[in-house]
């Protein structure tokens, strides 16, 4: 069975019609093959717009439909709904954007309506090999993961877990706090940086909602959306986690000292078992396997 195509050009007031001759478009798309209707209309997007639609695939059996107005991001959605109530398949349904790409990019009204024409056709030439879809319902993992434990990543966590759902927050350093740590003061207001990251990290790091991975790797991730499955790579600390308390005498008694070029940019040393900084979360210390000399 031939496909029977309906095309409607919109106006969108002067935004189209000012530039593209919307008349001449939707005259020259009536000619095209497979086009039953070919209609152009002050707002598709308004109400008597889309009964139009509605109109036409219920009295003249359309099977496909054509939409040439603004950007899909914005109503395509609305078009869709208009075929489904209509009882055309909605994935039956193909929009062109000659506004945002024609229209408001020239002001040369023949090149544009030329341009017009070669975006309706290609969008025909399209919709005439679409095939009915059918939403499905499929079960998400609403769990969330957070790669980066810098400022961003900590607020996009914090928000995330105050809204009630669980975060696992990657971080490949030792420490959550990123670049922001490593800075005195903040622009443009000159606040201290620790005084704004730090209740924000111990905030991250205490929340009942987020699991902090530091010291971490994401090594993988499959699945698709709403149903990932990542792999992450937990590097040892050399040390015994749930023991530890944070108390620093590891760090105090071990003799080895060595360039810090993380933290400090290579400007200062640090201990072979070593926290990147005082406030570090979580407060475990880690163990420089390379350099410690009884390792």
């Amino acid at each position: 069975m031939s496909e029977k195509i309906g095309v409607y050009i919109c106006h969108c007031g002067s935004n189209i019609a000012g530039v593209v001759d919307v008349a001449e478009v939707a005259r020259w798309a009536g000619e095209l093959p497979g086009v039953v209707v070919a209609r152009d209309y002050k707002f598709m997007c308004s109400s008597p717009g889309q009964e139009l639609i509605q109109k036409d695939i219920q009295e003249m059996g359309l099977t496909r439909v054509v939409v040439a107005s603004c950007s899909p991001h914005l109503h395509e959605k609305t078009f869709r709904g208009a075929c489904a109530r209509a009882g055309l398949n909605p994935y039956l349904f193909e929009m062109a954007n000659i506004r945002e790409q024609d229209s408001w990019v020239t002001t040369d009204k023949l090149e544009a309506t030329k341009k017009a024409k070669a975006l309706v056709a290609a969008a025909v030439s399209r919709v005439a090999h679409q095939e009915a879809l059918e939403a499905l319902l499929v079960p998400i993992d609403p769990n969330v993961l957070v790669v980066g434990g810098g400022i961003a990543g900590i607020q996009a966590a914090l928000e995330i877990a105050d809204a009630g759902d669980h975060v696992y927050l990657v971080e490949r350093e030792p420490s959550i706090g990123g670049h922001m740590a490593q800075f005195d003061k903040t622009i443009p207001t000159l606040d201290c940086s620790a005084c704004i990251l730090t209740p924000k990290m111990v905030s991250a790091g205490n929340h009942k909602n987020i699991t902090l991975l530091t010291w971490s790797d994401v090594e993988k991730v499959e699945g698709y959306v709403g149903n990932f499955t990542v792999t992450i790579r937990k590097r040892a600390r050399y040390i015994d986690e749930p023991l530890c308390t944070g108390c620093g005498v590891c760090q105090e008694k071990c003799p080895k000292k060595v360039v810090d070029d993380v933290f400090e940019a290579g400007m200062a040393r640090r201990k072979a078992i070593y926290s990147p900084f005082p406030q570090a979360v979580p407060n475990y210390p880690v163990l420089d396997r390379p350099n410690c000399t009884y390792s």
